[in-house]
């Protein structure tokens, strides 16, 4: 990146934090309150959430479509990875590809490597720039230091930030100032299971604490059976490795410091972005400090962080690696302006860059200056109107040869640049206390990834008797993937029966859909084959959700609890340029899902199933098909048959500290096939943790 550049991109921040300051600045602006989770859920009653506006509300309070998944919650699924946790949350679609592979989409779309899903954890990404994917056995979090996991669907862009396009995963881990969690669970199972996790917190005072977290599993990866010999031959066990440390001190009144830093190690065979297997190398690592600070102009808060990962792939059809680093900084002030309004402004810049030894020609990247603007206003005691706006300006780089036959020139790459707004818009009606409206509106946005824009790859295919060269080209020229969403939602309490019924629809349609390298239409020049990223048409859906959830008083009898949901999705693609069979929306995603469950606990003997079914879907699988005038990628359907999936957990707290859990999953069928990958296999775990 040229010096110019960067300082261009400085210059930006600084106009842009002027015009901020001389907002705040202004007279009659009241000190927004620093958020502490713990004393909001008192005050509450039930779970809070601070990440859609910046103040503390309830879900039903939040204007988009939230769900908060609790420590409790997660603990009584009896799931050892995040997944099989979300699974069985309506509206979410998981496909599983190997014991340490999965991913997830929101309201359909899913595929492997799914650009779509904005995750983070506190706040941080953990998404992976190079496909804009998550791996989410890399993530560098244990489950027992998860305080709520937050479900956002729909985009939301302007309210979450970056790549926010078809929903959010908000990770909230223990806070290390305010709470203590020390535990060790240990854990075995089929499949050569091993697995041993760690949390520790150790706290100054009532100024300073520090969690560290350890954790890592060893496991015998499902039967490839159906795979093809190529990718039989390429995959290896899974293991994972991951060291984390969150460390917050309160340096004065109102003002707190983070600093956390994390490495993961792990090795998973998947599919990531193609329909090829492959084993998967990844060892990532990020550093972070923060600032907030409750002042007369607001709550300042300030987040650095770095982000680095090196991803290496080894499969009989393809090989090779790929080294991201990602800056981020980020300013916001959250402002109380009277008793009724919240304003947050904010300014974000990022700078992300890749190399590989064989996937680019020298170094490709982006710039992206971001400035937010969040309104919150209670019009009345029982209406609430929040609107949000972002602009983000997006430019690119790239330094090194290019390959002659991909048309483009480093001029493409100095002189592209993407500007682009999303927003989010809601309104919140408590029609009574029993009855909560929610109209939204949203406009969220898929930046190209970086094997989008600037992947360059060499390789060549037989046919026949011939060779012909294949050129897998990422194109500069590709436009932002714009999503719109128009949803419905219904909260009605039932105090008789201790439970809450939750009802949506929506409307969404998905405009310049991204194709990547590997999925598009070949051009034929001679002998020689382009398949160069390009923007194909659109996709649109309609949908559904109503699910209630209830849980009856804890006594001495013991306490029910209990689950019931359904959703719908109809997706028409209009996709032109395109065979690639990932992107075949419309037949992969199930129509239906029903999901349900339910769980007893008295005294210290806790019960709980939980049960998913879903109609059929199509997805692909590689073959030994050849190349042809229209595709180079040999995919061959995988029509998957409705299942069932079960799962269930029985802990017994054995004393105040020890607890010992045995939990089956998917333990209806031996095998079951769920996705294009291996069939996934029962699995039964034992559990020992221990809590001090």
């Amino acid at each position: 990146m040229s010096r110019t550049r960067t300082m261009s991109a400085v210059n930006r921040l600084t106009l842009l934090g002027t015009a901020c300051l001389a907002l705040l600045l202004r007279p009659g602006t009241a000190p927004a309150q620093s958020i502490d989770y713990g004393a909001s859920e008192a005050l509450f009653g039930e779970p809070v959430t601070a990440s859609a506006t910046g103040k503390p509300q309830r879900v039903s309070d939040v204007p988009a479509n939230m769900e908060i998944i609790t420590a409790d919650q997660i603990r009584r699924s009896g799931a050892d990875n995040l997944p099989d946790i979300l699974r069985f949350v309506p509206g979410l679609d998981v496909r599983r590809y190997g014991i340490a592979a999965a991913d997830i989409g929101v309201r359909g779309y899913a595929r492997p490597a799914n650009p779509r899903l904005l995750v983070l954890v506190n706040g941080q990404q953990v998404y992976l720039d190079d496909y804009g994917r998550t791996q989410w056995y890399a993530l560098p979090v244990e489950l027992d230091e998860i305080r709520q996991i937050e479900v956002v669907k729909g985009p939301n862009t302007a309210l979450f930030g970056f790549n926010a396009a078809s929903g959010v995963i908000n990770i909230v881990t223990w806070d290390p100032l305010r709470d203590r969690v020390n535990s060790v669970t240990a854990r075995v199972g089929t499949q050569g299971y091993r697995e041993l996790s760690a949390v520790g917190t150790a706290q100054v005072a009532n100024w300073g604490g520090v969690r560290v977290s350890a954790g890592g599993f060893r496991a015998r990866d499902f039967d490839p059976r159906g795979q093809s010999a190529a990718d039989r031959a390429s995959r290896q066990s899974p293991q994972r490795g991951s060291l984390a440390i969150d460390g917050r001190a309160r340096v004065a009144p109102g003002v707190e410091v983070v600093l956390n830093a994390s490495v993961v190690n792990l090795r998973a065979s998947e599919q990531a972005a193609t329909v090829y297997s492959s084993t998967d190398y990844y060892r990532t690592n990020a550093v972070r400090t923060a600032l907030t600070a409750d002042t007369r102009l607001g709550l300042l808060a300030l987040n650095f962080y770095r982000n680095q990962s090196r991803f290496s792939y080894q499969g009989k059809s393809v090989s090779g690696d790929i080294q991201d680093t990602l800056y981020v900084a980020q300013a916001s002030d959250t402002v109380k302006l009277g008793t009724s309004h919240t304003v947050r402004l904010g300014l974000e810049y990022r700078n992300s860059s890749a190399t590989a030894s064989r996937d680019f020609v020298g170094q490709v990247g982006y710039e992206v200056v971001s400035g937010s603007l969040m309104w919150d206003w209670q019009v009345t005691p029982t209406v609430s109107v929040t609107n949000a706006v972002r602009l983000d300006h997006f430019t690119l780089n790239q330094s090194g040869p290019l390959l002659a036959v991909s048309g483009f020139t480093a001029a493409d790459y100095r002189n592209r640049a993407i500007t682009e707004p999303s927003f989010n818009s809601g309104v919140v009606w408590h029609a009574t206390n029993q009855d909560t409206l929610r109209l939204t509106a949203a406009r969220g946005l898929q930046l190209p990834s970086l094997f989008d824009l600037g992947y360059q790859r060499a390789s060549s295919v037989d046919v026949g008797s011939f060779k012909i060269p294949v050129y897998f080209l990422g194109s500069p020229k590709l436009r932002a993937s714009a999503v719109s969403n128009l949803e419905l939602g219904y909260d009605r309490a039932l105090p008789s029966l201790n439970s809450s019924v939750r009802v949506s629809v929506f409307a969404q349609r998905t405009d310049d859909v991204i194709t990547d390298p590997a999925g598009a239409v070949p051009a034929f020049d001679g002998r020689v084959a382009r398949l160069v990223a390009a923007n194909t048409g659109h996709s649109s859906a309609i949908g559904s959700e109503i699910g209630i959830r209830g849980q009856s008083p804890v006594g001495a009898e013991g306490s029910l609890r209990w689950n019931l949901s359904y959703a719908y999705i109809s997706i028409a693609d209009q996709l032109a340029n395109t065979t690639y069979a990932l992107q075949d929306f419309q037949h992969g995603t199930p129509t239906h899902v029903v999901v349900a469950g339910g769980g007893y606990s008295v005294g210290k003997l806790e019960l709980d199933v939980q049960g998913r079914w879903q109609s059929r879907f199509r997805d692909y699988r590689a073959s030994a098909a050849a190349i042809t005038a229209a595709s180079t990628v040999a995919a061959s359907p995988v029509e998957i048959a409705n299942y069932v999936q079960v799962d269930a957990r029985a802990g017994y707290q054995v004393t105040e500290h020890l607890t010992l859990a045995l939990s089956a999953q998917q333990f209806i069928a031996q095998r079951l096939v769920q996705s294009a990958g291996p069939p996934v296999e029962r699995r039964l775990l034992l559990s020992a943790t221990a809590r001090f």
